[in-house]
């Protein structure tokens, strides 16, 4: 019997909670056709993936309405490429799982095919992927230089000249010509797991009172690019309360809407209105949940960027003294020797660098999602004038395999029966808290049939504490202040100061984390978003902390222990059943 196991350890950081069909079928599709692209790249043979075509279309499932890993088809992934046996240590560190596991080729090779045909395979994919993490800055660079050029063109289209067929042959482009292109990044991020890999092994050798990831930061390399949105709020509300004329339209009571409309209106040339117009064309589609098609973008939405700074413009907030922690003093490298300490320095600067440019390729993932919504929401206005669906945003609910089969007159289902069935599952499933880890042999059928029978369990917590894995920690080892519990993002809470509990973070977060004292993640790993960019801004951080944002109530005063990773809710209290 087949035995299966679904995880969504490391994927809901992008695709937190419930998500639509349209968002999981263009994901799924993505993903395809991506690592189809990267097994060429690195040098796996035509035919192994022909064989493996099944695989490939099952490397994310959907259970619940939400996003899972189908984890046994990325083990075989992996196995594909030389240094398995290390390889799937370091897979595991990267996605965050739970549980390790180890995945056996099916069929077992004989003496001749293993050293005559194999090896010598292995050998030559093994110089391929060596040329690729030597040359990877050239590639990122030549890769990114393209991107803009491709997506500016298709970015100038105007979609609403296009008719349905047209709006379709656009989307295959945006695969074609971009997600297709995508192996170069995914190959930068097997670099990542790779030299972190590397790297956590030689620290724990030579170095075991310390962690690797703690020196994982940019040093005096270039800043990250994913910190430019929370950087440039900081240096938004700063002019702000420097003006006095822009001061007060913030701080007159109106709403966002209000707001933009004066600025818009009254201040069309100040620098302050440039500066907004500059945020928005560069990060308008960087949004808390950007990879789900169905939330807006900021540039559909300038209100949540003004929402935001309000917040932080009429508060008592002194935003200039954040993330002045002091790092931690670099280890003793005199210690291990001259060629040791050589080959460490290397091993650290190529994470480093591999880590910087993932994150510069995530700001132009969420400019492919950006736009394939503008797509589709295009398809949708025509499907609602047909009288296909009732609403445009139906077409949320639908994937793009009903989408297009409509639009080639290849199925005449009534879409709008199924939206409706769709949306009363989606509103059902979003009361139901799905496990982070199904090992299983039954079918998805058979899992949502038992998880959507369960009643949820609330089981008070009797302990004075929770804990996680510390994966920033500045010079100092307490934290104390007060919690911002968010589940959710949300643009009207007072980030400034606090230390915010949440379930996870992605990219679109980033434009708070300048503000915070400190961070505690229900998910993610030590290469996860908030892993990464909170030992950039040197805020104390641990994740995995397991129903943190169920344990920890807004508001409370907690204190968190960066040498225990521990988190500590003061005067705790508990009622007696």
């Amino acid at each position: 019997m087949k035995k299966y196991i679904f995880d969504n350890s490391n994927i809901a950081e992008s695709y937190s909670g419930v998500t639509t069909p349209l968002t999981y079928s263009f994901a799924r599709y993505a993903y395809q056709e991506v690592y189809k692209h990267f097994c060429r790249m690195m040098g796996v043979t035509p035919a192994i993936i022909e064989k493996n075509t099944d695989m490939f279309s099952r490397m994310v499932v959907f259970i619940g309405y939400r996003m899972y890993y189908d984890l046994i088809n990325w083990y075989k992934l992996v196995s594909f490429l030389p240094g398995y046996r290390f390889n799937r240590g370091f897979f595991e560190k990267m996605l965050g799982v739970q549980q390790s596991y180890l995945h056996i080729r099916e069929e077992q090779d004989g003496f001749v095919r293993k050293y005559f045909i194999i090896l010598p395979r292995v050998i030559l994919q093994t110089m391929g992927i060596i040329y690729s993490f030597i040359f990877m800055g050239p590639l990122i660079k030549s890769f990114n230089k393209r991107f803009d050029r491709v997506f500016g063109e298709i970015n100038a289209i105007d979609l609403t000249q296009l008719d349905e067929d047209e709006l379709e042959a656009l989307f295959f482009r945006l695969h074609k010509d971009l997600v297709s292109q995508w192996r170069v990044p995914i190959a930068n991020d097997f670099a990542v797991m790779v030299s972190t890999g590397i790297a956590d092994s030689l620290f724990k050798k030579w170095f075991p009172e310390s962690s690797v990831y703690s020196f994982l930061y940019s040093k005096s390399h270039s800043p990250l690019i994913s910190l430019d949105p929370g950087l440039q709020i900081v240096e938004l509300v700063s002019q702000i309360k420097d003006d006095s004329f822009i001061l007060s339209v913030f701080e007159k009571g109106m709403n966002s809407e209000e707001i933009l409309r004066i600025l818009q209106q009254d201040f069309t040339n100040h620098p302050i209105k440039l500066l907004l117009e500059k945020y928005l064309k560069t990060f308008g589609s960087r949004t808390p949940n950007e990879l789900k098609l169905e939330v807006k973008t900021i540039n559909e939405r300038p209100e949540i960027l003004i929402e935001l700074l309000r917040s932080l413009v009429i508060g008592d907030n002194d935003l200039k003294n954040h993330g002045q922690n002091g790092r931690l003093v670099q280890p003793d490298f005199d210690r291990i020797g001259f060629l040791k300490k050589i080959i460490l320095r290397k091993v650290l600067d190529w994470s480093i660098n591999s880590i910087a440019r993932r994150e510069e390729t995530r700001l132009r993932r969420a400019m492919i999602f950006g736009f394939a919504r503008k797509i589709f929401l295009a398809l949708g206005q025509r499907f609602q004038k047909k009288g296909a669906l009732n609403a445009v945003e139906d077409i949320f609910f639908l994937t793009t395999e009903d989408i297009f089969a409509f639009v080639k007159k290849s199925n005449t289902i009534d879409l709008k029966p199924l939206v409706a069935k769709r949306k009363m599952e989606f509103d059902s499933w979003w009361t139901i808290d799905t496990p982070r880890r199904i090992e299983t042999s039954k079918s998805i059928d058979e899992i949502e049939q038992e998880l959507s029978k369960q009643k949820p369990q609330y089981v008070e917590s009797t302990s004075l504490f929770v804990k996680g894995v510390v994966a920033s920690r500045p010079k100092i080892d307490i934290v104390s202040g007060m919690a911002l519990v968010l589940p959710e993002f949300d643009p009207e809470a007072n980030f400034a100061g606090k230390i915010l509990v949440t379930k996870q973070t992605d990219p679109g977060w980033t434009v708070v984390f300048p503000l915070l004292k400190g961070l505690v993640v229900e998910r993610g790993g030590m290469l996860s978003h908030a892993a990464i960019v909170a030992r950039e801004l040197n805020i104390p951080c641990i994740v995995g902390v397991d129903q943190a944002t169920s344990f920890i109530k807004d508001g409370n005063l907690i204190r968190i222990d960066l040498g225990k990773g521990e988190i500590h809710v003061e005067n705790k209290q508990f009622v007696s059943p």
